[in-house]
């Protein structure tokens, strides 16, 4: 299974309480912390990655996003993340101050990488073609890229309202640390802890703080940069075969159907 393509969880029908808020930006090893925490207990943790390949869900997400009442968009939010007992990646970067006021006892975990430039020089690797017109155009025939070119449009939109992008690019050095600078300070206003976290500080510092006991297994590391270099292939190839086909259809129709209809005219 290639996450961001399949997924095979099916949305959970239990309603724990959100307990852990994920905060890090996508490329800050979200999804090895979705597997930790889920390891440790917080299970099932949304992530992009159960979003992304469901047209309800990415439309669900879009649609909370876009919303500016907050009543209607918590509301929105509460059918995106209940039944979820942690949440990480961009459902939890698009809505933190709200899922701070939702879900009082949540403890929010701030993952990183070790420097600013390693973010900006990975996130535009692993996700710079899928805000490109060349992915709208390998994905224009299937919804679920259509809505995920339409997702990345927005946070495109919400960054440069946020952060005041230079030339609406967020794979920058001062995306990071502005986002960053965000979190710590909505965080303080509502008098919370939280947890900043590296992958590479191991379970330790993030067990110490959800106050569970540390695992005998090693870290979780999964490795979403060859994940996005398969997916981009699959995009790719998808989209070539997809246009080839409607191709083919019309030079059939334009081929014979005059000469079809002539036929039966005759």
């Amino acid at each position: 299974m290639v996450r961001f393509v399949t997924d095979s969880r099916t949305a959970p029908t239990r309603k724990p309480s959100l307990r852990v808020i994920g905060a890090g930006l996508p490329r800050t090893a979200t999804s090895s912390l979705q597997a930790a925490l889920e390891q440790l207990g917080f299970d099932p943790c949304l992530h992009m990655a159960q979003i992304i390949p469901h047209a309800d869900r990415q439309q669900l997400l879009l649609d909370a996003a876009r919303e500016k009442n907050t009543d209607r968009r918590q509301k929105l939010i509460h059918r995106l993340v209940d039944g979820y007992a942690a949440v990480c990646d961009m459902p939890a970067v698009f809505f933190l101050p709200d899922l701070m006021d939702m879900f009082p006892e949540a403890k929010v975990v701030l993952s990183s990488r070790p420097n600013p430039e390693t973010w900006a020089r990975s996130c535009f690797e692993s996700l710079g073609f899928f805000f490109t017109p060349w992915f709208y155009g390998c994905g224009l025939l299937w919804k679920t890229d259509r809505l995920w070119y339409r997702l990345n449009m927005h946070i495109l939109d919400w960054c440069d309202e946020n952060y005041k992008l230079e030339g609406r690019n967020i794979f920058t050095t001062s995306m990071y640390e502005q986002y960053n600078k965000s979190v710590r300070e909505i965080v303080e206003k509502r008098g919370r802890s939280h947890l900043e976290f590296k992958a590479e500080d191991g379970w330790g510092p993030l067990c110490e703080f959800l106050e569970k006991d540390v695992p005998i297994t090693e870290y979780p590391r999964v490795n979403e940069k060859k994940t996005f270099s398969i997916i981009k292939s699959i995009m790719i190839m998808k989209g070539i075969l997809s246009w080839a086909a409607v191709g083919g259809v019309a030079w059939f129709g334009w081929k014979y159907v005059p000469t079809l209809l002539k036929g039966s005219t005759s």
